[in-house]
């Protein structure tokens, strides 16, 4: 039965160019994901787009002197560029800078208020004498009181992921000047977690046995910890406005006493782009209006239109893709919001939490020039190269790194040398011994060879329902190995020598012909570039539906050419410092 599968991918920072680490923390996890969920003919939603708000885009535009939307315009266009490149299948990449977005925040605000889930309180925010202002917390840094990291931001640790509590920060300074800050007393509006605490515990132990195990046990040591009240309106300019004319029409106990520099908190606002992006493709795909070139909008089969199927239907399934230091934003946050709203939305059924890609076993980080440029090394090497690699070396549960070496390793070892030897010396014999055309009405496929094939789909089913996408991949490296295997224990070469029109000789062709078709479906969720060139070179292009299919006919309607080159480790390992 069609499923309704709602694949929500991180929303990135458009603060500055994404390495290889965003790619396999988040992006081509969803994608494969995505891919495969539409082979198996599931209704797939997969919405994203760009983190426009909060402090890390004033402090990119500060730091290049220009304009916070200017920076949003440069990065987000450079991004949606890249995505493009790397064949992300995205049904619409957005952006939260839109009026959609923004009004839908405001309505979640104005729901979440009225019943009372989000309150007012005072908290002391930090302030600084010199800048004569309250500063949002990436405009403040200082040392973790957890772990000692230094040059912390005073809202959460990025070296250990703990939330930090207000003036828990050591030694505080502003980031504009560098000098001392202390807090002071400002009005916000809070959403009041410790109401959702039993809603949220009742959602994480129904999530038990479906999240991967670590990230099941950190959520839960959250709850375990108790969870508090936390602002989300910030004294801030670059961000979403309150819909203070709305407010206003409420009791008095619901209104702030001084609106004046009150926005909405980007990790509050950010998360709802989930639903407001559904909406916004769900607009689209019922009006006559042309989406313009800011956004990313595909619409790629027979997909419902109404976006209230995925996110009013408690049946569809809904599945988070992010990097580790977004856990508790999607574990906890984005649930309790959707679980206050009185709209019934649904929750999430899986939320798929990777580790850190590392380089060369340390942090990406482009401010210490120790990073990758993804455009440039897709542009060299080719971007299925690329996706290939990461796709084999995911940090599904503990940190991974990318290295020249493991890369060169990995293609020349088992991309060139299993699935594309396979393909090309199988469909090279073709070429040359069977001018590239069989019909043979009576064969029957080797049940070996059938029962492999069954299987291969079946075990990498198993694994990508679950999110598991390295152990998936080995299972079709495995496959390809059998093929490999299959056609050099036939000797198929010998037998056609002394009979070439044999029936034997017919038949083992058919047969490692239907081993390389399959190839068609299964490498597409991974490297979808070859995947659509080995259907081109075969005049039967094969749907791209999760299920064997064994044919008795096929030819080849070009030129059979090489998917895969060799890398060369010298000139490879040569560009290490420059790439």
């Amino acid at each position: 039965m069609k499923k309704k599968v709602l694949i929500g991918v991180a929303w990135p920072y458009v603060n500055g160019d994404l390495h290889l680490g965003h790619l396999s923390g988040y992006l081509l996890p969803a994608d494969i994901f995505a891919r495969y969920q539409r082979q198996v003919g599931n209704d797939v939603l997969m919405v994203s787009g760009s983190d426009c708000h909060g402090t890390p885009i004033t402090v990119a535009a500060d730091k290049e002197g220009k304009s916070p939307r200017e920076i949003v315009d440069i990065y987000h266009k450079k991004d949606i560029e890249l995505f493009k490149q790397y064949c992300l299948s995205f049904n619409i990449y957005t952006k939260t800078t839109t009026e959609n977005h923004k009004k839908i925040v405001q309505d979640v605000f104005l729901d979440l208020l009225k019943q009372r889930f989000i309150v007012k309180d005072v908290m002391k925010q930090y302030f600084s004498e010199a800048d004569k202002k309250f500063l949002p917390d990436r405009y403040v840094e200082g040392e973790c009181p957890h772990c000692g990291a230094k040059e912390q931001r005073s809202d959460q640790c990025e070296a250990c992921g703990r939330w930090l509590k207000d003036g828990e920060l050591i030694s505080p300074v502003s980031k504009l000047t560098g000098s001392p800050v202390s807090l002071k007393d400002t009005e916000h509006y809070f959403l009041d977690f410790p109401k959702l605490e039993n809603k949220l515990k009742e959602f994480v132990e129904s999530r038990k046995n479906v999240w991967k195990r670590w990230v099941w046990q950190e959520t839960d040591s959250w709850l375990s910890e108790g969870l508090q009240k936390r602002a989300i309106t910030r004294d801030m300019d670059w961000a979403v406005e309150l819909p203070i004319d709305e407010i206003k029409k409420l009791p008095e106990e619901f209104q702030l006493s001084d609106f004046t520099g009150k926005h909405i908190y980007v990790w509050f606002e950010a998360v709802i782009g989930y639903l407001s992006g559904a909406i916004e493709w769900s607009d689209l795909s019922t009006s006559n209006a042309q989406p313009n070139d800011e956004i990313i909008y595909s619409k790629t089969g027979n997909e419902s239109t109404d976006w209230k199927h995925w996110w009013l239907n408690p049946e569809a399934k809904i599945y988070n893709f992010m990097g580790q230091d977004n856990l508790v934003f999607h574990t906890l946050m984005w649930p309790g919001i959707l679980a206050a709203s009185s709209s019934s939305y649904t929750l999430p059924y899986n939320v798929v939490v990777n580790k850190f890609m590392n380089y060369e076993g340390k942090k990406f980080s482009k401010s210490r020039n120790w990073t990758i440029d993804s455009k440039l090394v897709a542009d060299r090497y080719g971007v299925d190269l690329i996706r290939y690699y990461i796709a084999s070396n995911l940090p599904e549960n503990k940190e991974a790194s990318f290295t020249w070496e493991e890369f060169v390793a990995s293609v020349n070892n088992e991309l060139v040398a299993n699935l594309g030897n396979l393909i090309n010396r199988t469909l090279k014999f073709f070429e040359s011994k069977f001018s590239g055309k069989i019909d043979y009405p009576l064969w029957q496929i080797n049940p070996d060879v059938q029962k492999e094939i069954e299987s291969v789909y079946s075990e990498m089913s198993l694994h990508l329902d679950k999110c598991e996408f390295v152990p998936a991949l080995e299972r079709l490296m495995q496959f390809t190995r059998f093929g490999n295997k299959f056609f050099d224990e036939s000797k198929i070469w010998e037998v056609i020598k002394s009979d070439p029109d044999s029936e034997k000789a017919v038949g083992l062709m058919l047969n490692e012909l239907n081993i390389v078709y399959q190839l068609i479906t299964l490498i597409e969720p991974f490297v979808p570039n070859s995947a659509v060139k080995l259907s081109s070179m075969l005049s039967t292009q094969k749907a791209f539906n999760w299920e064997p299919e064994y044919l008795n006919q096929l030819k080849l309607t070009k030129t059979v050419e090489i998917l895969f080159n060799k890398l060369e480790p010298e000139k490879v390992l040569a560009e290490r410092d420059v790439v």
